[in-house]
């Protein structure tokens, strides 16, 4: 985030400027959902494949369970991020490997009985096609009786309007590498008939003083299922779901869950 010889993202690179920030940006999810993840690699073991692996803070720790994994993702600098990670962890490219590709489209040539996709990466396909595409790569990468295994969080109209065309705080963090303060503020627009979410994000950097030495505009499209759509969809590719629960903690699935989460096989 400096100016000037500041490198230039990819056309398709989204998180070219979150990648070296990711892993304190989210540090909470490693309690929401790390556990569970990591409780599914020790039951059907590995090697694993996350798709969306970003800067593997799923991936890393499942394989010091599994023995050996890889990870799929789009952003060439989450993947730089992701290696950096695992290097400092110790493990070579002989325990992890970090590939790039589209989920919608990559083909390793290699099965796994675990495939992860934790983050709601499912939430980047627009539309039918997108989803179908998505989930034929993980049947193409599914051992017989292999397991799929991921989660949504639940939108609800009530929550979205709290956060709907209104900018706020979405907190500020100092950067891992430089100790800069950095600030970021977020303003979604919701179009529920597309069941779509447009965020954009402004990061300000920050002096001790408060003063913004920098400002930077980022943009970022999802788009959301709801539980009934995604149990559809997914029957609808040949999957079977096995289990689904209303959290990470494995709460049974309901009306008032927060979020739908899946163990799925192919048929």
């Amino acid at each position: 985030m400096t100016t000037g010889t500041t490198p230039q993202p990819a056309a398709d690179d989204d998180y070219f400027f979150e990648a070296d920030l990711y892993d304190t940006l989210w540090a909470g999810l490693n309690k929401l959902d790390l556990p569970f993840f990591l409780s599914t690699v020790k039951e059907f073991g590995g090697p694993v494949l996350e798709l969306a692996a970003g800067t593997g803070r799923v991936l890393l720790p499942a394989v010091r369970i599994a023995g050996s994994g890889v990870g799929v993702d789009l952003s060439v600098s989450m993947l730089e991020q992701g290696r950096r990670n695992a290097a400092a962890e110790g493990l070579d490219e002989s325990a992890v490997r970090f590939v790039e590709g589209d989920l919608r489209t990559v083909r390793l040539g290699e099965r796994f009985p675990l495939i992860l996709a934790a983050g709601q990466p499912l939430f980047h396909c627009a539309n039918d096609e997108d989803w179908a595409e998505a989930l034929a790569t993980v049947r193409e990468h599914l051992t017989p009786g292999g397991r799929f295994v991921s989660g949504i969080p639940y939108f609800r109209f009530d929550e979205m309007a709290k956060y709907s065309e209104r900018l706020y705080l979405a907190g500020e963090i100092r950067h891992p590498g430089t100790g800069q303060r950095i600030a970021m503020w977020d303003y979604n627009t919701y179009d529920l008939q597309e069941q779509s979410i447009t965020r954009r994000r402004v990061s300000e950097l920050l002096d001790e003083d408060g003063l913004v030495t920098e400002r930077r505009h980022t943009f970022r499209k999802n788009y959301y299922r709801y539980p009934n759509e995604v149990r559809r969809t997914l029957q609808q590719a040949g999957f079977t779901v096995e289990r689904e629960y209303g959290g990470y903690d494995e709460s049974p699935y309901g009306p008032n869950s927060e979020h739908y989460v899946w163990v799925a096989t192919a048929r």
